[in-house]
C-alpha cells in the first residue's frame, strides 16, 4: 500500500475512533440512565413497602358509638367497617346508645375496651355525651371523630366537617388530623335545689332558646330538619323576661333583665348564620351573651345581625367573655345544653377546660366552612354535590 492512500487510512481511523468514543459515551450514559432509573426504581418499592408496613401496623382500636334511632344507623354502621378495612384497621367495636344514655357510658367502655379513636355517630347530644367522657377520663390519650346524624349538627357545623356528606365524615374521623377543642364543664342547680354534673362543647342556654328546644316538634323535625327551630322561635319570640345575676371570671356582679341568657363555645349556626362571631371552639373562652329584647323591634336587630354577619354592637345583645361564668336566677329558667332541654334551673356555673378533648378532622379553613354553608342556605344541590365531592377527594389525598 503506497504512501498515497496512508491519508485515507488516517481518516477512517480516526472515523472508526470517533464512532467508538461515540459508542462509549453513548453506553456510558444509558448505564448512568439505567443505573439512576433502577435507583428510583428501588426507592419506590421501599416507600411502597414502608406505607404498606405502615398500612399493616396500624393497629389503632376504633370505637363507634351509634345511636341505633337515627335511619342512617345501619348504613353508617357498614361504612366505618368498610372504611376500617380500607385501612387496614382493625374491625370497630360498635356501643349503640339509649334513651337513658346518649353515649357516656358507652364511651367509657370503649376507652376500657382500648379504643385509640371514638367515633360519636348521632346527634349534638351524642358528641357530647361522648366529649365529656374522653375528656374526663381519657387524658388526651383517645381522640375524638364525629359522623353528624342528629337536626342541628351544630358541633360539625363549627368545626368545618362536610356535615352532609357522611362518607367523607367517617374518613376525617378515622384520618384526620387531631386539633385541640375546648369543653364548658358545667355545674347546673335546678329549682328543687339538685345539683348535676354537665358539659357542652357547642352553646347551653337559659330562657328563650330552651323553650325553643323543649317546643320544637318532632314530628316537623322530621319533616323540615333545623328549619323546624325557627317555627318554635316564632312561638316563642314574645315572653317573659328573667331577672338575672350575671358574673364572668372575678368581675362585679351584674344583674339584667334577659330574654335568653348563651354559654357560648362555638358561634355558628345552620344555614351559615353566625350568632356570636367572638365564639371559638378553641380559644380558651366562653362567650356569655344577654338578650334583653323588649319588644318586636329589638328581636328584629339581633335578626338582621345574625343574618348578616354584622359586627355591629347592639345594646340589647351584650357579649361578655371570659373563662368561668355564673349565672344566677331569681326565678327558675328553663335550660338546654347543646339542643337537649334539661328542665328549669336556678343556678348555672361554667368553666371552661381549655384543649380538652383531641378531635379529628377539625378544618382550619373558613372559607371552605363557609362555602357549604352558603350552598345550604342558597339551596343550590347541584352544585352542593359537587362541592361535597371536591371536599371528599381532598380529605381521601390527605388521609391517602
Amino acid at each position: 500500500m503506497g504512501s498515497e492512500n496512508l491519508p485515507l487510512l488516517l481518516g477512517v481511523a480516526v472515523a472508526i475512533a470517533v464512532v467508538t468514543a461515540a459508542v462509549m459515551i453513548g453506553a456510558l450514559i444509558s448505564n448512568h440512565r439505567l443505573r439512576r432509573s433502577l435507583s428510583q426504581l428501588q426507592a419506590l418499592r421501599e416507600q411502597e413497602a414502608q406505607e404498606f408496613a405502615s398500612a399493616a401496623h396500624d393497629q389503632r382500636r376504633i370505637g363507634l358509638v351509634l345511636n341505633p334511632t337515627k335511619t342512617e344507623a345501619a348504613q353508617i354502621a357498614r361504612q366505618v367497617y368498610r372504611a376500617c378495612s380500607r385501612a387496614g384497621l382493625p374491625e370497630p367495636m360498635i356501643y349503640r346508645t339509649t334513651a337513658a344514655d346518649p353515649g357516656r357510658s358507652m364511651a367509657l367502655q370503649a376507652i376500657r375496651d382500648g379504643a385509640d379513636v371514638v367515633l360519636a355517630a348521632g346527634g349534638d347530644g351524642t358528641v357530647r355525651k361522648v366529649a365529656g367522657a374522653l375528656a374526663d377520663e381519657a387524658d388526651g390519650s383517645v381522640s375524638l371523630g364525629v359522623v353528624p346524624m342528629g337536626t342541628g349538627n351544630l358541633f360539625a357545623r363549627n368545626i368545618g366537617l362536610p356535615y352532609h356528606d357522611l362518607e367523607a365524615c367517617i374518613d376525617e374521623a378515622l384520618h384526620g388530623p387531631s386539633s385541640p377543642v375546648d369543653l364548658v364543664d358545667l355545674v347546673i342547680t335546678d329549682d328543687d335545689g339538685g345539683t348535676v354534673h354537665e358539659h357542652s362543647l357547642v352553646i347551653a342556654g337559659a330562657g328563650m332558646d330552651a323553650e325553643v328546644m323543649s317546643g320544637t316538634r318532632d314530628v316537623l323535625k322530621q319533616r323540615a330538619g333545623w328549619l323546624a327551630y325557627g317555627e318554635a322561635g316564632a312561638r316563642h319570640l314574645i315572653g317573659h323576661r328573667h331577672p338575672v345575676t350575671l358574673t364572668v371570671d372575678h368581675e362585679r356582679p351584674r344583674t339584667h333583665k334577659v330574654r335568653s341568657v348563651l354559654l357560648a363555645n362555638c358561634g355558628s349556626l345552620q344555614a351559615g348564620m353566625v350568632l356570636v362571631p367572638s365564639a371559638r371552639f378553641d380559644d380558651g373562652r366562653l362567650d356569655t351573651v344577654l338578650f334583653t329584647p323588649r319588644h318586636l323591634w329589638d328581636w328584629m336587630r339581633i335578626v338582621a345581625k345574625t343574618v348578616t354577619r354584622s359586627q355591629a354592637d347592639l345594646p340589647v345583645m351584650q357579649v361578655r367573655q371570659g373563662r368561668t361564668a355564673l349565672l344566677e336566677s331569681a326565678e327558675p329558667m328553663p335550660f338546654q345544653i347543646d339542643g337537649d332541654a334539661l328542665g328549669e334551673v336556678l343556678r348555672v356555673e361554667a368553666v371552661v377546660r381549655p384543649g380538652a378533648v383531641k378531635v379529628n378532622g377539625v378544618l382550619q379553613l373558613p372559607t371552605r366552612r363557609r362555602t357549604l354553608e352558603d350552598l345550604e342556605r342558597a339551596g343550590e344541590e347541584p352544585a352542593q354535590r359537587d362541592q361535597q365531592a371536591a371536599v371528599r377527594a381532598q380529605y381521601a389525598a390527605r388521609s391517602a
